[in-house]
Formats: structure tokens, C-alpha cells, sequence
């Protein structure tokens, strides 16, 4: 999985008026996909108004079928 190390925002998202969790805010993570991931905790450091999906999607490099992939917002999807 390569996940983005960039601090750039995907075009559109907006910053979220009254968030759950507050920028500067500490939670503790919930996921486990991937090592070391479930329990740590996590810094709040931007929250937006969006819409993410869950996902499955076959790699256009081959591979397997991946099963609900969590977080990809509506400005990552294009309609076939």
C-alpha cells in the first residue's frame, strides 16, 4: 500500500466548521490495517467537510482484488 506523505489537500475540501475531534486534538486509533496502527494515538491535525467511501477495487497492476479499503474521499473517485 503507498499511502501519501504529502501535506497538499485534494482540491475542493473544505476545513469542517464544528468538528467531532478539534485540530490539535489527541484520539486513539481504532484501525488496524496496518502494523502497529490499533491503539497508537494520533494527533488531530486538520478535519474537513467531505465525504469519504469504502472501497474494493482490483490494482490496475495486477494483483489482487482489494476489500474495502477505507477512506477514500469523494474528490480520489471519478464516475465511469
Amino acid at each position: 500500500m503507498n499511502h501519501s506523505t504529502s501535506s497538499e489537500l485534494p482540491v475542493g475540501l473544505k476545513e469542517a466548521e464544528n468538528p467531532a475531534f478539534k485540530v490539535g486534538s489527541q484520539a486513539i486509533i481504532r484501525a488496524d490495517h496496518m502494523a502497529g496502527m490499533s491503539g497508537a494515538t494520533a494527533t488531530i491535525v486538520g478535519a474537513y467537510t467531505t465525504t469519504a467511501y469504502t472501497v474494493s477495487y482490483t490494482p490496475t497492476t495486477g494483483g489482487e482484488k482489494v476489500t474495502n479499503h477505507k477512506w477514500v474521499t469523494e474528490s480520489e473517485l471519478s464516475a465511469n
